[in-house]
């Protein structure tokens, strides 16, 4: 691994402790109480979450034993809360499921120095890293060892080989481009007359399309990057409003000579940065996939179906996602600012070129706001269906049975809808 991107790590995820608040999550385990005391020490341990988005949180674990039960309490600020379940623990290991609803298996390795590092890992890709110092450890000296950085970038994963020959040896590091506002990283895979650009959402870096950008590249020329302040790219104190982010997008591409025509495909709430792209440089332009794309008007939406509701999740959501670090931090305060009605200057009410919008119909089995009820995904795949119907003519809807990461959960149907996008005109 080159020294740049190890340091970049270490330096990036050091533990800063935040304030300690809000939310525990219980584990509770069947094992003997022996063997726990011998892998775990009673007290607070102190660790970090994290992403290799950049996304990362200080932690602290409350670990206690108790008759034939072993306790954890995990505490985070402004985030959870979680339940641990199916909890194995050996004198070498720790295992555990965390969250059901995201299916988030972790697997822990007990280091010489009795801390546990380890990876949480999802059925369609996503990825998280985890550790877990003793009591008494000195939180601000801790750092994700080596061992668990490569596992969680898949480096030495199976397909590593075949990933590695199509996406690049360190995948998601790619080359870097140097824009005003900073040094970009980027990933450029495949070849074709139409070259696919994908916009990742919201504090997500290029690695959250690591499926759909392998499968496409087989065929097609496809370019994913991380924008300024998150994954591996430089960052930077410009806000980040959809008009910058879609210029940002437009300088990379003219900087390392991509010709047009683009088919942009976005998610998310990256679905403002994609529609002022197509209004800026719409010659440029083939046309969109916007995957569960968010819309200005959306809250509207959900004040109809249940104004207390929404407006309580989404001051929760505010309060945790406006503590976020770096870019994610950034992105989420003017992604917040739309939601809350403030306009975007220049942004056409549909965009100007042929547009598939792929909605997302899963409902939640434990919907926690209105938007993952039956009801909530009933409306919200009517209001992307009238949308659609005011688009030029070649739009239109696709809904896929799947969470709002569509392009992990389903990566072959939305590689189709791509595909035949390609094919259009």
């Amino acid at each position: 691994m080159p020294w740049p991107i190890w340091n970049y790590w270490t330096q990036r995820i050091k533990l800063n402790m935040w304030k300690r608040a809000v939310l525990t999550a219980l584990i509770l385990a069947n094992t003997g109480i022996g063997a726990k005391s011998q892998s775990m020490q009673d007290g607070d341990w102190v660790g970090q979450i994290i992403h290799l988005t950049g996304r990362y949180m200080d932690a602290i674990y409350k670990v206690r034993n108790s008759g034939d039960e072993l306790q954890i309490v995990l505490e985070v600020e402004n985030f959870g809360p979680f339940e641990f379940n199916d909890i194995q623990v050996t004198p070498d290991s720790l295992s555990f499921v965390w969250e059901p609803s995201f299916e988030l298996q972790c697997t822990l390795a007990r280091l010489p120095d009795n801390v546990y590092h380890g990876v949480c890992k999802d059925p369609w890709g996503g990825f998280g890293g985890i550790v877990m110092a003793p009591p008494g450890s000195n939180a601000d000296e801790l750092t994700l060892d080596e061992m668990t950085f490569k596992s969680i970038a898949g480096i030495g994963d199976a397909d590593s080989e075949e990933k590695a020959s199509i996406l690049g040896p360190m995948y998601p590091v790619g080359q870097s481009a140097q824009l005003s506002s900073g040094t970009v990283n980027y990933v450029d895979a495949g070849s074709g007359p139409i070259t696919v650009i994908l916009i990742s959402g919201l504090g997500d870096n290029l690695s959250s399309w690591e499926m759909l950008h392998r499968g496409l590249a087989r065929k097609t020329r496809v370019i994913a990057y991380d924008r300024p302040g998150l994954g591996f790219s430089e960052e930077t104190s410009i806000a980040r409003t959809p008009e910058q982010m879609a210029t940002e997008l437009y300088a990379l591409l003219r900087s390392t000579d991509v010709p047009s025509p683009y088919l942009i495909v976005a998610h998310a709430e990256s679905a403002f940065t994609a529609r002022r792209f197509a209004d800026l440089y719409g010659e440029d332009v083939h046309g969109l996939v916007l995957i569960d794309p968010h819309h200005e008007d959306q809250a509207a939406l959900w004040e109809g179906l249940d104004a207390q509701g929404w407006q309580s999740y989404w001051t929760q959501v505010k309060g945790f996602q406006m503590m976020l670090p770096g870019g994610s931090g950034r992105e989420f305060e003017a992604y917040a600012a739309i939601i809350d009605g403030e306009r975007i200057p220049g942004l056409s009410t549909v965009p100007q070129v042929p547009t598939v919008v792929i909605t997302a119909g899963r409902v939640s089995e434990s919907p926690k706001w209105i938007g993952e009820t039956l009801e909530g995904r009933a409306a919200w795949n009517d209001f992307h269906a009238g949308w659609v119907r005011g688009m030029p003519s070649g739009s239109r809807i696709a809904q896929l049975q799947s969470g709002p990461y569509i392009h992990n959960e389903k990566p072959d149907e939305v590689e189709e809808i791509i595909r035949a996008m390609l094919s259009d005109r």
